[in-house]
């Protein structure tokens, strides 16, 4: 949606410095950050129509579930694992959430890592890996979900999960 209108907020300075906090941590900028919490807000209350925010923006459907997956780093020639949790997935890339307690760190400032992550398919008792690349990271207080994107998938491991998809 074409952005064409300024409008001007007075707020405390303990919300500005919330708000920056929750913007960095979502890793975008305060106006951004405002931007999508008034949508999400006005498209939730049924109050914006149209083709921009009915519609589905992602190339891939996105399907929730619940999935025990291994999450591997490598720094230099060092490679850790890390238990973590599939909260939904695509073709396209994946929702994943590692518990606040877990050992994992991710940089709230610099490039967001990359990483494999090893999804074990329920039924089909398979494992399937994809090399991902991190596009956002969320602080929810319990948690950390990071969505990621797969980068250059198998073709034959992308057959296995579309058939799981469907």
């Amino acid at each position: 949606m074409k952005k064409d209108t300024i409008y001007t907020l007075r707020m405390s300075s303990r919300i500005r410095e919330a708000l920056g906090t929750a913007a960095k941590r979502e890793r975008r900028t305060v106006a951004s950050l405002l931007d999508k919490i008034i949508t999400d807000y006005l498209a939730k209350e049924g109050l914006l129509r149209g083709p921009e925010f009915d519609a589905e923006r992602r190339m891939f459907p996105r399907k929730k579930m619940t999935i025990p997956a291994v999450t591997l780093l490598r720094a230099g020639s060092e490679e850790q694992s890390f238990p973590s949790v599939v909260l939904d997935i695509s073709l396209g890339g994946v929702l994943v959430t590692y518990p606040k307690g877990s050992e994992i760190r991710f940089s709230s400032m610099g490039e967001l890592p990359r990483f494999i992550l090893c999804i074990e398919m329920p039924k089909a008792k398979e494992r399937l890996c994809f090399d991902c690349n991190a596009r956002h990271m969320r602080d929810t207080g319990d948690e950390i979900q990071v969505g990621a994107t797969f980068e250059d998938p198998r073709g034959t491991d992308l057959q296995k999960l579309n058939r799981y998809l469907m």
